[in-house]
């Protein structure tokens, strides 16, 4: 039993990791929102490009390229033979996370340059 707490704390790190984000995301667009009102800036351009920017395909790639190796990083540790105290899981789980988000770096670096 004790060897699943650092794969559970693994999975209630990321969920809260997740909540905080899915809170602020919606807060931070007010508030830019609501900044730009009070500059004068806001206009129907600008209303169009942040919505083109919460809706675009390269946002659903990068979330699904980092839940993709998230899981392939959970899926590694559960075959690793550690020690219930090891940190090595973290830090298999986070090298992973961060292949996706280098992986979709590249990705949007390659089409920018192509056109």
């Amino acid at each position: 039993m004790e060897q699943q707490y650092g794969l559970q704390g693994a999975y209630v790190i990321l969920a809260i990791a997740f909540g905080v984000y899915l809170t602020m995301r919606p807060l931070t667009t007010y508030l830019l929102r609501r900044r730009l009102m009070e500059l004068g800036q806001w206009n129907e351009q600008t209303l169009r490009q942040l919505e083109s920017e919460n809706q675009s395909p390269a946002e659903s790639l990068k979330w699904g390229l980092i839940l993709l190796f998230t899981g392939i990083g959970l899926i590694v540790v559960y075959f690793l033979p550690v020690p219930p105290d090891s940190s090595l899981p973290y830090g298999v789980i986070m090298v992973s996370a961060a292949l996706g988000f280098l992986l979709y770096y590249a990705i949007i670096s390659s089409r920018l340059n192509s056109h």
